[in-house]
């Protein structure tokens, strides 16, 4: 087998570095992740707060994303994966001691920071290692294994959270990711291979990262199909409808359905085996017979469930609708993230996820903070009413203008 194909299999070479690495961080981040809106509201914020800090981190990430799109298509992916999550590693110290919710705009500013010069070259590699007739089914596998590290993780934290208090739980909670996140990092360090050819490759210093970036990016726009175009524009409306009610769905469960810590955990774990049993064969069959006929009917009941969501009523019944959450979002994950390689040649494809992530951290930016004015000064349910219509608008637009790709790209 010669070293491409190695490269390409599910579970070898960089794919299979990237699975266990990324598993072993969310082994301990899954402890943190549902549970961060308690967090900022433990240490003194409200709900408008909430909305700020994703705001902020989503804000800052725009620059460093642009930037970090340039250096994974110059100077390779590798050193900006492995750097960047070095330093995110660190970071999570500033969560685990922060003093008062205003110290946690330090904290996601530096994440911010780090993640965006980290995300093209982390998503490029990742796109880098698979090959156009699996390319699902890699997502899929890359998008299941690693959330099973972290099955139990939100349950233990939530049983943790009810007994000793959010706020101790939670800082045991981020001491744990930085341990585990070293270790993934360091294993980043000696295991990952460059994906960029060496003659793709030029060293480049920071003045001149900075000079060259925005002229590269113009040559990358022009390049770009009209389909990729298509697609990006789902994905924005898809972004800020999230974004408008993603940190509230645990304060509304807590506030206003009454589950404890636990049960949410408890949930969170049900959805990942739920997640993992609907998205590896939703994606070997979308790799088989095409992408939107496992992209359309997901975003089309997507909007059912979050109206469902907010007349919830008890342990059960959210259960059952953040399972459909997952199932609808497992179905069309895997074929989402596929076309969108589809339609993006390889070098040019840190800059285009550089793309995605700008696109999205703005509207994720304005989304949070507009989602927890709403939250606080309008009602609890107004976010996820919003995100519901706009959810339906993004079903309707890619029924309309989304195509099969005729040629995947390699």
């Amino acid at each position: 087998m010669s070293d491409k194909s190695k490269r390409g299999g599910l579970l070898r070479g960089n794919i299979g570095v990237m699975i266990l690495t990324s598993g072993i961080w969310t082994l301990a981040g899954s402890m943190t992740g549902p549970f961060f809106s308690l967090y900022v509201l433990e240490l003194g914020g409200n709900y408008v707060d909430i909305g700020l800090i994703s705001a902020l981190g989503a804000l800052i990430r725009v620059l460093p994303s642009l930037l970090g799109g340039y250096l994974a298509d110059s100077v390779g992916r590798k050193r900006m994966v492995y750097s960047m999550s070095f330093l995110l590693s660190l970071n999570q110290l500033l969560y685990a001691f922060a003093p008062h919710y205003e110290f946690l705009l330090i904290a996601i500013s530096l994440d911010a920071l780090w993640g965006g010069l980290r995300g093209p070259a982390f998503s490029a590699i990742i796109a880098d290692s698979t090959r156009p007739e699996n390319r699902a089914l890699s997502y899929a596998v890359w998008q299941i294994v690693p959330p099973l590290f972290g099955l139990l993780s939100p349950y233990m934290i939530g049983v943790l959270m009810d007994r000793y208090g959010i706020l101790r739980a939670m800082r045991w909670a981020y001491l744990a990711v930085f341990v585990a996140s070293s270790i993934a990092s360091l294993l980043r360090y000696k295991l990952l291979e460059e994906t960029l050819p060496p003659e793709n490759r030029r060293g480049t210093g920071l003045r001149k990262a900075l000079r060259e970036t925005f002229s590269d990016f113009k040559v990358t726009f022009k390049s770009l199909p009209k389909q990729l175009w298509v697609m990006l524009g789902v994905n924005f409306i898809l972004n800020f409808a999230y974004s408008l009610c993603g940190p509230y769905f645990v304060t509304y469960a807590k506030d206003e359905i009454g589950l404890t810590a636990a049960q949410w955990g408890f949930i969170s774990t049900i959805i990942t085996l739920i997640g993992t049993g609907v998205r590896l064969p939703a994606a070997w069959a979308s790799d088989r017979y095409g992408r939107l006929k496992f992209i359309l009917p997901s975003l089309f009941l997507m909007p059912i469930t979050f109206f469902l969501f907010m007349n919830a009523e008890g342990f059960s019944q959210v259960m059952m609708i953040r399972g459909a959450m997952a199932a609808l979002d497992s179905l069309q994950g895997p074929a989402g993230s596929a076309i969108l390689i589809d339609f993006s040649p390889r070098e040019h494809r840190g800059r285009i996820n550089a793309i995605v992530g700008v696109s999205g951290g703005l509207l994720s930016s304005a989304g949070s903070l507009m989602g927890g004015v709403l939250y606080q000064e309008v009602s609890m349910e107004a976010p996820f009413f919003t995100a519901s219509a706009l959810l339906s608008a993004g079903a309707v637009y890619a029924l309309l203008t989304l195509k099969e790709p005729r040629e995947r790209e390699e």
